[in-house]
């Protein structure tokens, strides 16, 4: 469970700035026009990050990011300058220094724009979106980071516009250097059986994850909190060299199922109970003030054989990705919580999105949206089964980290399953005023027949032997009335108590309690 998650990143100031080990780090930042000297109305291609496209515009000396063709379209002709068609045939033979990097416009034809080259002074038709994007990206100079980074970055219509943040580095631990010096035992139950999982851990492994950053640094632009967020959650997928352990924990569970031929959806399932049987680490939150400040890679929630729900859930998406799903983070910011979400049919999905929720702080059905938490923690233990599959309670979803792969269809079994629960519930909770009634009836007879009784008792004691005769057969029906209701009854007691008994255990085997 997240709990309230500190997404820990550290954002640009404008004279310090701690940087990531994949960013060079800058000294104080140069002025616009000293950054800018020689690069005005130039094409830069990001050649340490993704080749990300920048144009900088000779007026304000500011770089605007290209983005996708259209993007780059719509930057490049909101900077141009109109020109007439004569002056446009001029700078055909002969363009201007005055103009060097500038977007023309056509303006007496339909707008057709061109890039005037700095590095020839020639015009390049820009065409359509996608011929524009490929002339810009064919004239590009390549700059390192630490160069692009003195150039700031333009506002346009009040908002910074950059590209992605790169997720962080990954720290390698030398291949020669892992042992796997620590044993790990892991029991949990899947369809009610117990199971065992035992693998090696490697502690030097385990204090490299531990000690490698869970800071998530950018510099330049401004970018939303989602984006921060999707970047930060990045770090925890990052793999050092030499760790193997998911993929040695995967073969381990496929051979299980292998072993009981099991489908994919059941060793999926099989493998989720493994993170869901992992003990919920309560103390790690009320530590630090019901908030999860030092967020577990993997490795670590495996080492530690604990976690809240966003290291269980880390650890989750990363297991399915091994087994070919789908796999996405689920945040409920209202309910400091956050699951697993695992690609489904959409119309088995939550909300609609493609994804299933998956609980990961205790054991849960997958599809299954838990109705209460307690400090942090899913409660397993409600019989209520309406809304089973509705999170609105835990407030507004957001997704990160979304991957394609194989999708889940054990939802609709799960559904059906509901299903069962609450028509046996429905019925039970109908019967039981039913059952109410037939007994108080019955105390009612009861009563009427040790009145009955009593009165006769009175005459035989007393020796008024014809009167007692006299009641003798209504007595008997009044007996035999009841026997008969009695009966009744006790056929119908023991119906309950079946079909009680059969939902208490049907209860039991859906939670696995």
């Amino acid at each position: 469970m997240k709990n309230n998650l500190s997404t820990r990143i550290i954002s640009r100031t404008f004279l310090a700035v701690i940087m990531l080990s994949a960013f060079l780090t800058p000294g104080l930042l140069m002025s616009p026009a000293e950054a800018a000297t020689n690069l005005n109305g130039r094409i830069l291609l990001q050649v340490q990050a993704n080749g990300e496209a920048w144009y900088v515009n000779p007026l304000n000396s500011s770089r605007y990011y290209l983005g996708r063709p259209d993007d780059a379209f719509n930057v490049m002709r909101s900077l141009g300058l109109g020109v007439t068609n004569s002056d446009l045939e001029k700078f055909k033979v002969s363009a201007p220094a005055r103009l060097s990097g500038r977007i023309l416009l056509q303006v007496q034809d339909k707008g057709q724009a061109y890039y005037l080259s700095p590095t020839d002074l020639k015009l390049y038709y820009l065409g359509r979106p996608t011929d524009a994007f490929n002339v810009m990206r064919s004239l590009g100079l390549g700059i390192t980071n630490a160069d692009l980074i003195k150039i700031r970055i333009a506002s346009v219509g009040g908002q910074i516009i950059a590209p992605p943040l790169p997720l962080s580095p990954v720290t390698t631990v030398p291949t020669s250097s892992v042992a796997l010096d620590t044993p790990l035992t892991w029991n949990f139950k899947y369809g009610n059986n117990n199971y065992t999982v035992n693998q090696n851990l490697s502690s030097s492994l385990y204090n490299s994850y531990k000690t490698s950053t869970k800071v998530y640094s950018y510099s330049g632009a401004t970018v939303s909190d989602a984006t921060l967020r999707e970047a930060f959650y990045g770090i925890f997928f990052n793999v050092k060299s030499g760790d193997t352990s998911l993929n040695d924990l995967i073969a381990k569970l496929k051979a299980t199922a292998e072993a009981n031929n099991w489908t994919s959806d059941q060793t999926l399932e099989f493998t989720m109970a493994l993170v869901q049987f992992i003990p919920y680490d309560s103390a790690k939150l009320s530590e630090f003030n019901n908030r999860n400040n030092n967020p577990y890679y993997p490795y670590e929630t495996l080492y530690l054989d604990k976690g809240v729900c966003s290291d269980k859930t880390f650890l989750a998406v990363a297991l399915l990705r091994k087994l070919g799903y789908g796999a996405a983070i689920l945040d409920f910011p209202a309910a400091n919580h956050s699951a697993v979400g695992i690609a489904c049919p959409t119309d088995q999905s939550l909300n609609g999105t493609g994804y299933c929720f998956g609980e990961t702080t205790n054991y849960f059905p997958l599809g299954i949206v838990p109705p209460s938490l307690s400090a942090g923690q899913a409660q397993v233990g409600s019989e209520e089964f309406d809304g089973l599959f509705d999170a609105n309670h835990l407030g507004a979803m957001e997704i990160y980290q979304k991957t394609s792969g194989k999708l889940y269809y054990g939802v609709a079994t799960t559904r059906a399953k509901v299903a069962s629960l609450k028509s046996a519930k429905d019925y039970l909770n109908t019967q039981e005023p039913v059952l109410n009634s037939l007994d108080a009836a019955l105390k009612v007879k009861a009563a009427a027949v040790s009145a009955l009784k009593a009165e006769m008792d009175g005459y035989l004691s007393s020796g008024q032997i014809s009167q007692y005769n006299a009641k003798v057969g209504t007595y008997n029906d009044m007996v035999n009335n009841y026997n008969d209701d009695l009966a009744v009854y006790r056929t119908a007691v023991d119906s309950y108590n079946q079909k009680a008994n059969q939902f208490n255990l049907d209860v039991n085997n859906f939670y696995q309690k």
